[in-house]
């Protein structure tokens, strides 16, 4: 780091946060040096921060928000002092760079991290900051800043913001560079993190055809984290058998038990974007495999990329809360009294009253689970749709179970307005309390990858969901 300039003076006793924004798609290894650089630099924390496209930059360049979310997780996750916020991908909506002190004002003394480019021309108020961003001029003179730049081009002092570090970083290479380096078919490997590497090449990210649901990859350098259900003998049994293939840093997550167990395990580490390899050791098993092969070397799985629920609840006070659910998240009466709920789809109301005792959204992961009891019909794992189901509706007579695209915007309010006729909310069956409204969608960064060997048949376990054989 290059000497500090005039107002950052006193600033090494603070607590120092640096949020650093980007694209970052994919991150390279450039991006990797820029955080080493700036807890070097005494910064206690890294914030970063992932944005959604400018509405001028053609959204075919770049991956979708899923996919940035996973790289950015992949690429900083063993870096100590790091956090990687996804709330700009999530919501879709940019946050203006003025405003990012504030939003992280808890957690220190934010400095943002800006190139060299974006103070070009302060002296004259010319600068990208000054001209471009939202209360550009007054964020100039009341901002921190840090300033990155190659070795060989430092910025000019008189350029600089009245309270900025400059900070030196060579081998930039523009994330535009490296998406147009994998369409044309060149080689990545040197300036991306190997996981990066990996995943683009697992998903055909950049190479001008859709990102796959599923895919096929080879357990090479096997470390797992071994998780079970401590009540179950056979599980227990299952973990000693499988112990020698522990290891840190895990490259996978052997999950045995039943689906219980697998969803508590993709709620705990899904943030890790390790596969869940799971083993039967339960009833069903509609997300595990029916039998592993002891070599675990080399072993080809097949992944399926599984999106979760974004559920945001209001409670009958007005408190509101949010979560993820894998499979199902629901609303149900909470007394003997049937509920009456408003359906809503993507801003339309669709069911201006239903009578019942609930009503559920479930993925492809869920829907052979609840929903099925409530008398849908289980779907593949790979299926781009979501599962609406209700759960003994008197009102709409007849009313049955319907497939909505994943896209679909769902929500369910709860009609009673004298507290006679209460409801209260499930997310993967763990309940939320007293709600009055449930607002579900597809999260745009939260998904697990489940992996099955290639023997497993997915068609013949639809069947058995649906045909049971006698006990």
């Amino acid at each position: 780091m290059s000497g500090d300039v005039p107002g950052s003076e006193g600033l090494q006793s603070r607590r120092r946060v640096a949020v650093f924004t980007g694209s970052f798609d994919p991150p390279t290894n450039y991006h990797r040096e820029v955080v080493r650089r700036l807890r070097e630099a005494g910064f206690a924390e890294v914030i970063v921060r992932p944005v959604v496209p400018r509405a001028e930059t053609p959204d075919g360049e770049h991956a979708e928000p899923l996919h940035r979310a996973v790289m950015a997780d992949l690429a900083f996750r063993d870096l100590p002092g790091v956090v990687v916020d996804l709330a700009e991908l999530e919501h879709g909506q940019h946050l203006p760079d003025h405003l990012l002190a504030e939003a992280y004002a808890q957690r220190g003394e934010v400095w943002q991290v800006v190139s060299a480019e974006f103070v070009r021309g302060g002296q004259q108020g010319a600068s990208l900051i000054q001209s471009r961003w939202q209360e550009g001029p007054i964020w100039w003179q009341q901002g921190r800043f840090v300033v990155l730049h190659a070795r060989s081009a430092p910025p000019q002092q008189d350029d600089l913001p009245p309270h900025a570090l400059v900070l030196s970083v060579d081998d930039h290479i523009p994330t535009a560079e490296i998406r147009r380096r994998v369409f044309e078919g060149k080689d990545i490997r040197p300036y991306v993190p190997e996981a990066v590497y990996a995943y683009i090449r697992r998903y055909r990210l950049f190479t001008g055809v859709p990102a796959p649901r599923e895919t096929r990859v080879v357990l090479d350098d096997v470390r797992l984290r071994i998780l079970w259900d401590e009540a179950n003998p056979l599980a227990q049994k299952l973990a000693e058998r499988f112990q020698r293939w522990q290891g840190e840093p895990p490259t996978a997550i052997l999950v045995l038990g039943g689906d219980g167990t697998m969803l508590s395990a993709i709620r705990r580490h899904w943030r890790e974007r390790l596969p869940f390899l799971g083993l039967n050791a339960g009833t069903l098993g509609f997300l595990m495999n029916e039998e592993l092969p002891e070599e675990l070397d080399h072993l080809e799985l097949v992944l399926y990329r599984m999106p979760m629920l974004r559920v945001e609840t209001t409670a009958p006070d007005g408190q509101r809360q949010q979560g993820l659910a894998y499979c199902d998240a629901w609303m149900e009466r909470d007394s003997g009294q049937a509920a009456w709920l408003r359906l809503e789809v993507d801003g339309r109301i669709q069911i201006p009253k239903l009578v019942g005792d609930g009503l559920l959204v479930a993925t492809p992961a869920g829907s052979s689970g609840y929903a099925r009891a409530m008398g849908a019909t289980p779907v593949p794992l790979s299926a781009p749709v979501l599962t609406l189901a209700g759960s003994n509706v008197f009102q709409p007579y007849f009313w049955k179970p319907v497939t909505l695209p994943e896209t679909a915007h769902v929500r369910i309010c709860n009609l009673d307005e004298r507290g006679k006729r209460p409801v209260r909310g499930f997310l993967d069956g763990h309940p939320l309390g007293p709600v009055s409204t449930m607002d579900i969608r597809l999260s745009a960064v939260a998904a697990a990858e489940l992996a099955f060997t290639p023997q497993y048949d997915l068609s013949e376990r639809l069947l058995r969901s649906l045909f049971p054989t006698k006990e």
